[in-house]
């Protein structure tokens, strides 16, 4: 499906971008347990925390790596502040929870190189599962997917996990907007139509480290719905 042309790519740098809002006794953990032979730069984009989030990170961060303070709010927002920040040409997307493991990444990495623009990371993949779905989650999480694959013609198992490694000629061709949650249906749908390479990696999600979700299932779920439901001009 893809070239296989890893010895042309091999030496592209690959950044990690986490956004963080009150993630303390988890963002030192996950920082811990990134794969330093494959990830050269660490991007963490704070999104105002109260806790220890900033020392927990800045105790973890080597010279290479990057902590900002965002300038807006929201998730999606953050994101986008990061991918300006990155210097990278391959950009990792990741959340500070400890619910997306570090020890996948190369994974991700790897079927880049295969020639992957846009790869994600997928708890229903064949070799992948959650160990913190609910049946809520579960169901959810499949109805916006089939959602999406209908509505815009994705081939994708898992399109709300946002744990994703997306090259940067692929996101040039990309006009990202969502500062929120919805920001997962966004990318994947943008991707899609700009005729982005997709591939996926079966990936293990774990229980978060500490402290509480700050998804809403209902008002989270609206939004996410209201962007599948959306017409795209471009």
């Amino acid at each position: 499906m893809f070239r296989d042309d890893s010895t042309q790519i091999k030496d592209l740098k690959v950044s990690l971008l986490i956004p963080t809002r009150n993630e303390e006794g988890c963002i030192g953990r996950v920082l811990k347990e990134v794969p330093r032979d494959v990830v050269d730069e660490v991007v963490v984009i704070d999104g105002h925390s109260t806790d220890r989030t900033a020392e927990e990170v800045k105790e973890n961060l080597r010279p290479e790596d990057k902590f900002v303070v965002q300038k807006g709010k929201g998730y999606g927002a953050a994101f986008i502040e990061g991918f300006d920040i990155a210097t990278g040409d391959v950009l990792i997307m990741m959340d500070a929870d400890g619910s997306h493991n570090p020890a996948d990444i190369p994974k991700l990495v790897e079927r880049v190189r295969r020639g992957g623009e846009y790869v994600m990371a997928s708890r229903y993949a064949p070799g992948g599962h959650s160990e913190d779905d609910t049946v809520i989650r579960w169901f959810g999480n499949r109805m916006f997917t089939l959602m999406t694959n209908m509505i815009h013609g994705t081939r994708v198992t898992d399109s709300l996990y946002l744990f994703t490694a997306v090259t940067r000629d692929g996101l040039k061709k990309l006009k990202l907007t969502s500062s929120g949650f919805e920001f997962c249906t966004e990318i994947v749908v943008k991707a899609h139509r700009a005729g982005l390479k997709f591939d996926e990696a079966p990936a293990i999600e774990r229980a978060r480290y500490a402290g509480k979700s700050k998804v809403n299932a209902f008002w989270h779920g609206l939004k996410i719905l209201m962007m599948i439901l959306k017409r795209y001009r471009d």
